[in-house]
């Protein structure tokens, strides 16, 4: 409790340390140490966030350039990841458009730059969660001008910080398909994901994922770029984690709904055992990002049997474990590997392969029994595709899957939540 009381009176302190009638610098030190308590959640009332966040901004829209520079770099702190106050922080009057200014602001070698950089981070936390904001941004402060110079700047840290700016705009399905194409933003991101930089090279990889989602025009211009696939490729070889990450990502992205000849093109840079290899690796972000870029792989029926009958023993011996030991793995890293199962469950020789394997067929029978109605779909989907054929081993797998139960937990499912109910009602209705 006296804990709790002193808190109190440091906190008191400091909010009456930021009020207008005291030195700028120590207005700004108080807010400072306010921002770091909020991030703490030591700050937690409506009222004392937007006495925060209005000093931060006074700082912001401040006469003397080295305190609007220390004001839109702690407001990039106190908004980052907060989309309330992102919200708040776009209501404020004037804002948005002193922070534009920034770019303009000042010829100074050393302050010019910083200013730049400031700005930018500013913008990016602003944009990070809502359209409306994104659209503000873009539409009434023109910053795609700035960002292209930007991408450009003889500073490292303008760079990075307008690399941050547009991975927060490229969220955006609009902006992707107008501004950002109009633009040409991709034509920058190219070279600076090939720099030395690793800085640079993480941020740009981080944007460049979202401009290859299947919405995004500028997937297929990227795609049309000679050498694209191959740097993509080597972003997953990249010692930096990040980069890995987003190196996995981005092929994901691209192989989503691609043609054969692409899907040809990507396995030859990164062939299906390099893709296991990553699928056991320790991060879990990297590994479902893995299993995805997996499970675009495997979407055509004739090449799934082609890369099983190839390599099906190391699928198998990769994926299997990740459903047998339920324990160790996460529910997302599971529904990954069951819609892989799926996908080479339509295959016409693969589909044989999973059925000849006990151990996967009774994690199917465990799964659509299972408390996760995802994982149940995923289970029923799976054993539809294992049943549902015209082949001669057709008769022959639903008595196996029969015998061993599936089709009893299928029936038992009928009264289960209606989407899970569907989903068996389609498994059944192959079962002869």
């Amino acid at each position: 409790k006296q804990w709790y009381q002193r808190r109190v009176r440091v906190v008191e302190r400091l909010f009456a340390l930021m009020r207008r009638d005291r030195y700028i610098l120590v207005q700004y030190n108080a807010a400072k140490c306010l921002t770091n308590l909020f991030r703490l959640g030591a700050v937690e009332s409506e009222y004392s966030k937007t006495q925060i966040l209005d000093t931060i901004v006074y700082l912001c829209l401040n006469e003397d350039i080295a305190i609007k520079h220390i004001g839109a770099n702690l407001l990039h702190e106190l908004i980052e990841q907060n989309s309330e106050l992102q919200l708040w922080a776009s209501y404020s009057q004037h804002l948005m458009h002193g922070l534009s200014r920034f770019f303009v602001a000042s010829r100074d070698p050393v302050f010019s730059p910083l200013l730049r950089a400031a700005a930018f981070k500013a913008f990016a936390a602003l944009g990070e969660t809502q359209e409306d904001i994104r659209k503000s941004i873009i539409e009434g402060e023109n910053i795609i001008s700035h960002l292209k110079f930007g991408l450009q700047d003889d500073s490292l840290e303008v760079q990075v910080a307008a690399l941050s700016c547009l991975h927060s705009l490229s969220r955006s399905v609009k902006q992707l398909r107008t501004s950002l194409l109009d633009a040409e933003v991709w034509q920058p991101l190219l070279k600076l994901i090939k720099t030395d930089d690793s800085e640079l090279v993480r941020t740009s990889s981080r944007t460049l994922c979202n401009l290859l989602l299947d919405f995004s025009p500028s997937k297929d211009i990227l795609l049309e770029q000679e050498g694209t696939v191959e740097l993509l490729s080597k972003l997953v070889l990249n010692s930096d984690d990040e980069v890995k990450l987003n190196g996995v990502w981005a092929l994901m992205n691209i192989t989503y709904k691609a043609n054969s000849d692409l899907r040809s093109k990507i396995l030859s840079h990164f062939g299906v055992l390099q893709i296991l290899e990553t699928v056991e690796d320790e991060c879990p972000k990297l590994k479902v990002k893995a299993l995805g870029l997996l499970r675009n792989v495997l979407c055509d029926p004739d090449e799934v049997d082609s890369i099983m009958t190839s390599h099906g023993r190391e699928v198998l011996k990769t994926l299997v474990p990740i459903l047998t030991e339920e324990e160790k793995w996460s529910s997302e890293e599971q529904e990954q590997v069951l819609c892989v199962f799926i996908n080479i469950a339509t295959g016409h020789i693969a589909k044989n392969l999973l059925v000849e394997r006990e151990d996967l067929l009774a994690c199917l029978l465990r799964f659509l029994g299972h408390g996760n109605s995802q994982l149940q779909i995923a289970a029923t989907t799976c054993v539809t595709h294992l049943v549902k054929s015209d082949d001669s081993g057709c008769l022959e797998r639903q008595n196996r899957l029969k015998e061993l139960g599936h089709f009893k937990e299928l029936q038992a499912l009928l009264s289960a939540r209606p989407e899970v109910a569907d989903r068996a009602k389609i498994a059944l209705q192959y079962f002869q």
